[in-house]
């Protein structure tokens, strides 16, 4: 992309935008008093953005602060600390693994006495904003956070809302996602690594059975599970998994069946299992070709699956590159949100909008983690910075994914997906293994779904 077509693209996006002491793993004692020093806080439009200024030596008091994941929680406190040294934030991570993370926040809220402030992982967020008790409703004043939609990118604002149309929860990053492939595997095979050229050799099924052929003529899966197209085609469905409290398969879903059982059954498609070791260890091989890649995939899939990851050369080589999926879909993302219960919702608010709003904190972060951020001003200033290349794919992502954001559909995102996807995909590996045949996976799907989920009608 030249720069001139970046320009127009940040003008396009944004013209739409616009219209549209750290305490890791300590669980709190439910009979230890609750901080209730209350913070002074300006609302979010009158603030300025940029950080800094004499706030930072007033601001104190102690905020609990749930999440996931130990890495992103502990880079997020220590910026703000850094800038905000009178607040104390001790953190509780609890694993997502078997839904213990959901099950100990509802739990704590159940309680009547929740953290400050809690995390929700893409496939928990429906469930949480939704959550009766849950989070504090930060559409109204004093948070006023419907006029955000001209600072944060618009589809995080939606996903965070609740059913009642309430923003409950802000995300600080952006997700869009795409192919990211081995260059030296692409020069050998395919005769070019120029990431527009790959894109197009992806572009639709027949595209991709294609291309599948030519690696697989020189022994090199096109991807190492089947799991990489079932990331793709949910990002292209017209509908998510549940419309009008019944179950819906989506053609896409259809199609994608069809093309990974033709890719397994010619032998094209690598039959690991997303997250699994060998799926890691195939990073580093020669019989692998593609995976896809969102946002945080550069760091948490690439580099992460490459012996001692970041100090590996590769991690810096520029010998992966990122090209176009077939059609623009997101996966994952963090959103957070204030406790309805909490005692000290001013300075819960001041750490979300620090997050999420602060520009220095979120290009800083940006620089420092490779991490794609929800702020728009920060996105259109790394999107025009030409010095701000990956150096693991020797591309600027911000550049490569701005053309995606304004087409990513948040509709798409239910608070039944991670149960739905789970059946999904227990009954596809048993298809792809030839142990069921179509309507009987199908009908294992629809089965499970039917036991595990209650308050859907499933046909």
């Amino acid at each position: 992309m030249n720069k001139q077509y970046i320009k127009k693209g940040v003008a396009v996006v944004l013209s739409l935008l616009m219209t549209a002491s750290l305490l890791v793993g300590c669980k709190k004692d439910p009979d230890q008093p609750q901080p209730t020093d209350p913070v002074k806080t300006e609302q979010p439009g009158g603030e300025d953005n940029k950080g800094g200024g004499e706030k930072a030596k007033d601001l104190s008091g102690k905020l609990i602060f749930a999440h996931f994941n130990n890495d992103e929680a502990s880079a997020l406190v220590d910026a703000f600390k850094a800038k905000y040294p009178n607040v104390e934030i001790e953190v509780q991570i609890t694993d997502r693994a078997n839904d213990a993370y959901v099950t100990t926040v509802t739990s704590d809220i159940r309680a009547g006495n929740p953290p400050d402030v809690f995390a929700a992982e893409a496939a928990d967020v429906k469930r949480l904003v939704n959550y009766e008790g849950g989070y504090e409703d930060l559409s109204d004043a004093p948070y006023n956070a419907e006029d955000l939609k001209t600072k944060l990118l618009p589809y995080t604002i939606e996903i965070g809302r609740s059913d009642d149309g309430k923003i409950r929860a802000l995300s600080h990053q952006g997700t869009p996602a795409a192919i990211g492939y081995k260059r030296s595997l692409a020069r050998e095979h395919l005769g070019t690594d120029d990431p527009a050229e790959i894109a197009e050799m992806f572009s639709s099924k027949d595209k991709i059975l294609e291309t599948a052929k030519k690696l697989g003529d020189a022994e090199v899966n096109i991807f190492p599970t089947w799991q990489e197209l079932m990331r793709i085609y949910l990002g292209a469905r017209e509908n998510p998994w549940v419309v009008d409290g019944k179950l819906v398969i989506d053609d896409k879903i259809n199609e994608m069946i069809d093309l990974v059982k033709e890719l397994r059954d010619s032998g094209y498609e690598g039959e690991l299992n997303a997250w699994d070791p060998p799926w890691y260890a195939a990073i580093e091989d020669e019989e692998n070709f593609a995976w896809a890649i969102p946002t945080w995939g550069l760091r948490w899939i690439i580099i992460a699956g490459m012996a001692d990851e970041e100090k590996n050369p590769m991690a810096s080589a520029g010998e992966w590159g990122l090209a176009h999926a077939p059609t623009p879909y997101y996966w994952g993302g963090t959103w957070y949100g204030i406790a309805k219960d909490s005692k000290n919702k001013d300075l819960a608010w001041e750490f979300i909008k620090f997050l999420t709003l602060d520009e220095e904190q979120c290009e800083a972060h940006a620089r420092k983690t490779g991490d794609f951020t929800s702020n728009l001003a920060v996105i259109e200033k790394l999107a025009n910075d030409d010095s701000f290349v990956h150096p693991l794919i020797g591309q600027n992502p911000y550049k490569f994914y701005l053309p995606l954001l304004d087409q990513i559909r948040p509709n798409l995102i239910t608070r039944y997906d991670g149960t739905i996807e789970g059946a999904f995909e227990e009954a596809m590996k048993s298809y792809l293994a030839g142990t069921l045949t179509k309507d009987e996976m199908f009908q294992q799907f629809k089965d499970k779904v039917r036991s595990d989920i209650h308050d859907i009608e499933v046909d």
